[in-house]
């Protein structure tokens, strides 16, 4: 029971909460996009949590669900990539693949103290899905559907609900409504703020580039944004600028990695909350406050 406890705050941690419930309503949440998403989900934190153990990482990191998020998404985003129009057991081999390898790479990150986020992920991904969907590699090709048309006005209305959904390759309004609400389960503030990051990213990325209203209207531009929102929300004005910042920056990211063909997956976020916690390093260093700055104008 512990174990299965553990593999679900692993699947919390994608989105940066160590909750075992929030991971049990997100695993549920993607069986309404597609069941192999589901599966791979709970599978994927499975394997990487069992790979952690077997391979005696430090049980402290084991117990925060580090070494399952980045399996999960490894595992759905195999699904997602090759299993939508049917599954085998080759794919479910490259899926089991993918989570091992995704926790190992995670483990090279935290032996150095470095923060990964979900890189482990998406390196891991770009060879194994993208890489392998490109030259047919064991006859798979890619099976991912096309964008749903969601440009009409009621269904634009719920972008935000779509763009939670994406960040688990979920393309389903209830996903989207269970996800938000297993992360208000584990943090209201964070869920809050990862809805006005739906928003703002949205209008950032068509102000910046005039992204195509149905790209937008599935969320394609806002759930690194979300991420963004989870990893730096906080309740001083700093924080709202972090926010601002990496959500800025990933549209960016986003943008220029999707311009050159390769799948952009949540490098947007990755890089865009690497930078921002270079910036915070420094802020913090120099004890920059809005309290100080306000204090300027204040007689």
């Amino acid at each position: 029971m512990r174990f299965i406890k553990i593999s679900l705050v692993g699947i919390g941690q994608i989105f940066l909460q160590e909750n075992g419930l929030s991971g049990l309503m997100i695993c549920i949440a993607m069986f309404f996009s597609h069941w192999t998403l589901g599966v791979g989900c709970l599978l994927g934190s499975i394997i990487g949590t069992l790979t952690a153990i077997k391979l005696h990482y430090p049980k402290e990191e084991i117990k925060q669900g580090l070494y399952g998020f980045n399996a999960s998404l490894a595992f759905m985003c195999t699904m997602f990539t090759f299993g939508l129009n049917g599954v085998s057991i080759l794919i479910f081999l490259l899926g089991i693949m993918n989570a091992i390898i995704a926790t190992l790479v995670m483990r090279e990150f935290t032996k150095r103290n470095w923060v990964a986020y979900t890189f482990p992920f998406v390196l891991t991904c770009w060879i194994f899905c993208w890489g392998i969907a490109q030259i047919g590699l064991f006859g798979l090709w890619q099976t991912t559907p096309a964008l749903a048309d969601h440009t009409a006005t009621l269904e634009s209305i719920k972008q935000p609900f779509y763009a939670w959904a994406e960040v688990n390759f979920g393309g389903s309004l209830i996903t989207g409504i269970l996800l938000f609400i297993a992360i208000a389960i584990s943090s209201p503030t964070v869920a809050i703020w990862g809805m006005a990051a739906t928003i703002i990213s949205s209008a950032l990325a068509d102000y910046l580039f005039d992204i195509e209203p149905n790209e937008l209207a599935n969320g394609i531009y806002s759930f690194s944004a979300i991420l963004v929102a989870c990893a730096f929300s906080g309740k001083r004005f700093r924080d709202f600028v972090y926010v601002i910042i990496g959500i800025t920056l990933s549209i960016f990211i986003q943008f220029g990695v999707a311009k050159t063909g390769l799948a952009p997956y949540t490098i947007g976020f990755i890089v865009a909350a690497w930078l921002v916690l270079w910036i915070k390093s420094k802020v913090d260093h120099h004890k920059v406050s809005a309290e100080k700055f306000s204090n300027l104008f204040n007689p």
